[in-house]
């Protein structure tokens, strides 16, 4: 089994994380990002995005493409632990909130906050932190205000346990982190304490790790900023 992607994307984090709770091994080729992406990827993934999983390496022809596929695929494949709840309300509520977290979160810290910063060093230039700002205090007082509200005293998202939707949440959020912004624990105590006990977790714990060694290898340094 073969994971193809950039460890920074959070949906490739979202796989490896599902993976590594589940105790599933996989062999992992980092270098096809949004900004290195070979022209025949787009015979294993024909909309050119990561992640791709291959669940024979020697058939590159077959492909399970898109995070929520491969994280459903994953969990038929090693049910155990589980992240995707019985109760039909309550998978009904995981879908919808990993939903939010591909989609809403996706968009808004990737593009509004992580990408100013991240992508302009990447390519040399200056990060933009007016545009990142700008970006952080849109998604501040909206979905994150929504995702507060959303957990009503809970430990996790849904139920009593780590799943999907914690998982999702969780993934796009260390990118805010990842380039300086992080939780205001003061407007939002169930987030805050929320993402804290996330990443305590030991599959996130290694995945921050690595990607602290990787910010560390190539110099990089982001001032803490909450807001």
């Amino acid at each position: 089994m073969k994971l193809l992607g950039a460890p920074l994307s959070p949906f490739v984090r979202k796989v490896a994380i599902i993976a590594q709770e589940k105790g599933i091994e996989y062999d992992h080729d980092k270098r096809i990002s949004p900004m290195s992406m070979p022209d025949d990827y787009t015979e294993i993934h024909p909309l050119r995005r990561i992640p791709a999983l291959l669940p024979d390496p020697d058939n590159p022809a077959f492909a399970i493409n898109d995070s929520s596929a491969i994280c459903g695929y994953l969990e038929k494949l090693v049910p155990s632990p589980a992240f995707y709840p019985d109760d039909p309300v309550s998978y009904g509520r995981a879908l919808w909130l990993e939903e939010l977290a591909d989609t809403g979160l996706g968009e808004q810290v990737g593009m509004g906050v992580f990408r100013p910063v991240m992508f302009n060093i990447s390519a040399g230039k200056p990060a933009d932190y007016e545009k990142a700002d700008a970006g952080f205090e849109r998604l501040a007082g909206g979905l994150l205000a929504y995702l507060e509200k959303q957990l009503d005293g809970q430990e996790w998202f849904v139920g009593d346990a780590f799943s999907i939707a914690d998982l999702a949440i969780a993934s796009q959020l260390i990118n805010l982190a990842h380039v300086g912004y992080d939780i205001p624990a003061d407007a939002m105590p169930q987030l805050a304490a929320w993402k804290k006990r996330a990443c305590a977790r030991a599959s996130l714990a290694a995945t921050l790790e690595e990607d602290n060694a990787f910010f560390a290898k190539v110099g990089l340094n982001f001032p803490a900023k909450t807001g």
